[in-house]
């Protein structure tokens, strides 16, 4: 679960570190001489060995036990002058007094903000202070004032109101925690409110395995490069029909765009054989569908393996024999309904039963 930053930044020193920092991002190649090499190959991975945000904040009081809560994936929301102006999602963080030293100097009293923290996805906001707080449930005239980080309850919260999870940024979720998740998940019921929070690092799990650090990836049916924003987590055999040995395998999931493939997908319109994309007549019931379903036609997937042949084999499965039932209930109610009608108009219901009927 990730975390809201409360980061005042209305002081002198914070209004310039904002700008130096924050607003006009440090080059990569300037961190470089201050930082372990590990540490400089994750941040060239996570900004494409460009620039980057960085904040801070010095030893003061119980910063840095609030600095230690910080992860991947935590928003940051910098406040001044009775309103919140900008968020930021954490990607990374490092305790480093010389760079620190080298980008924001000392304070009056020989402190630096040494407990860095890196930020990417800025965004502007005009939130005042008393909407701020309902969202909380604090006091409405509450003030923000000094560092903190907030409670699970009170994060989610602000995230879920205002939008604020990121779409490339994830918590660091272990395996075991992962296992964990999806077993209350099925404990406890998929419509469960209880498990919004575990359903919430399921998926924090499964977009760091497939898109890791990637701001870009392609759609496994489509093949087109989009930012991963929009692609989704799909599953090849419908989750809700998975045993917990299947949710718990990584092969079930891929990424599909949210331009159409993922919809198609998921209803069945078009599945994988062989691994090769195909399109399932039953039910395409527009010529618009037909056309867009004819540009995926024949197209290879690369999520088609050893690993994955059985799920797409129990979707394209599925999807027919689902559009084959469905099918028979048309012809049974179109069935009665014509024999009403032959009662009413014997010629004209012969005809349509001559049709339609017989030659379907």
């Amino acid at each position: 679960m990730n975390s809201i930053i409360l980061q005042p930044a209305g002081s002198i020193d914070a209004n310039q570190h904002y700008y130096e920092t924050i607003e006009n991002r440090i080059n990569l190649d300037f961190i470089k001489k201050f930082v372990p090499n590990n540490d400089y190959l994750n941040l060239s991975e996570i900004y494409n060995n460009q620039s980057c945000m960085i904040w801070g904040v010095t030893p003061a009081g119980s910063n840095i036990t609030k600095w230690n809560r910080i992860v991947p994936g935590d928003v940051t929301l910098f406040s001044k002058h009775g309103k919140i102006y900008a968020s930021a999602t954490t990607t990374y963080k490092i305790h480093n007094k010389q760079l620190a030293n080298e980008l924001w100097n000392t304070n009056d009293k020989g402190e630096t903000w040494e407990y860095i923290y890196f930020l990417d996805e800025l965004i502007n906001h005009d939130i005042p202070y008393a909407n701020f707080n309902r969202v909380v449930g604090y006091n409405e005239n509450y003030i923000i004032q000094g560092f903190n980080v907030l409670t699970e309850e009170k994060s989610q919260r602000v995230i879920s109101h205002y939008n604020l999870e990121s779409s490339y940024h994830f918590k660091d979720v272990s395996k075991s925690d992962y296992k964990q998740a999806v077993i209350d998940i099925s404990d406890m019921g998929e419509a469960d409110a209880k498990t919004n929070g575990q359903r919430r690092l399921e998926q924090s799990f499964l977009r760091r395995y497939l898109f890791a650090r990637k701001k870009l990836d392609s759609c496994g049916l489509c093949a087109v490069e989009y930012p991963v924003a929009f692609l989704s987590t799909a599953h090849i055999k419908k989750r809700s029909k998975c045993s917990l040995k299947e949710k718990l395998d990584l092969n079930i999931v891929m990424p599909m765009c949210k331009f159409g493939c993922d919809e198609l997908f998921e209803r069945g319109y078009i599945y994988v054989e062989n691994g090769v994309v195909k399109i399932n007549d039953n039910g395409l019931q527009s010529e618009q569908l037909l056309s867009y379903c004819n540009m995926l036609k024949e197209k290879s997937c690369k999520y088609y393996n050893k690993n994955t042949k059985e799920y797409f084999k129990w979707h394209k499965s599925f999807h027919r024999i689902e559009a084959a039932e469905l099918s028979k209930k048309m012809k049974k109610y179109l069935f009665i309904v014509l024999l009403v009608g032959f009662c009413l108009n014997q010629k004209k219901a012969s005809f349509i039963f001559k049709h339609f009927l017989l030659n379907k």
